[in-house]
């Protein structure tokens, strides 16, 4: 199976939610190859599942203040601040691999990958594989404060949190890689206190190098999906089905 790494230089946040949605929606005929992208926020962003509400979960007026956009995620999973991270997408059609049919199985299997991508860097990383708490989608605790069965974690620090949506056909994960973290406007963006203690970075293990880690992440993914990844640009007419979506977000604040 091919599967393309989409190589996209418009980091806009609404631009980056709605990319991750088309290419969801897109997945669902099969003809069309699975998607893989890693990417970052510009300017940096807060993300918040499509079951939450923004109010009881991010000071809205300090982000205002601070230039960081915030944008509902198509998936579910609660509040992430995207700064010096990569964020990973991945969409596909359920046919395109065994595990693909599962929402489990697909986790787990994505999860591996880039687990296996950043064991290059010498580190292992494991999948935490019990929750704690709330399902994240219905809570106000953000993201790296909450403990999933499917956080990627370092001694038990959660250094990898993602989530996924999917319907009869196709599917999307996407997450965060965290590769530090500014404590400061954590501190103030979310209104529940960050614990800290839950949360790792890839800094604190070893210096990263932002493109070498790419290729890492995107080697683990091919070598456990058995995939052919190939590079390859945004279309126009997809980059324009991609804009109507990312200004219908902007609008109304929600996709369809």
């Amino acid at each position: 199976m091919k599967c393309r790494l989409i190589l996209c230089e418009n980091y806009d946040p609404f631009f980056n939610m709605a990319f991750d949605y088309y290419f969801w929606k897109n997945s669902e005929e099969p003809k069309n190859p699975p998607v893989l992208r890693f990417y970052k926020w510009s300017p940096s962003a807060v993300s918040y599942g499509y079951n939450q509400d923004k109010t009881k979960l991010i000071n809205l007026q300090f982000c205002q203040k601070n230039n960081i956009s915030v944008v509902m995620r198509p998936t579910g999973g609660s509040a992430i601040f995207h700064d010096i991270e990569i964020t990973y997408s991945f969409s596909s059609n359920l046919l395109h691999h065994p595990s693909f049919s599962s929402p489990t199985l697909s986790y787990i299997i994505l999860c591996q990958g880039l687990i296996n991508g950043i064991k290059k860097l010498g580190i292992e990383l494991k999948i935490r594989r019990i929750s704690e708490g709330k399902e994240p989608s219905f809570t106000d605790i953000p993201c790296f404060s909450l403990s999933s069965r499917h956080d990627v974690v370092f001694n038990d620090k959660k250094i990898i949190g993602s989530a996924q949506r999917r319907n009869k056909l196709s599917f999307l994960q996407h997450g965060s890689i965290l590769i530090d973290i500014r404590k400061n406007l954590w501190e103030n963006i979310f209104l529940r206190g960050v614990e800290f203690s839950k949360i790792g970075c890839l800094n604190e293990l070893v210096f990263v190098d932002r493109k070498k880690l790419i290729e890492f992440l995107k080697e683990g993914i091919s070598e456990i999906l058995n995939f052919e990844i190939y590079e390859d640009c945004l279309k126009k007419e997809e980059k324009e089905e991609i804009e109507i979506i990312e200004k219908k977000l902007k609008r109304e604040g929600k996709y369809e």
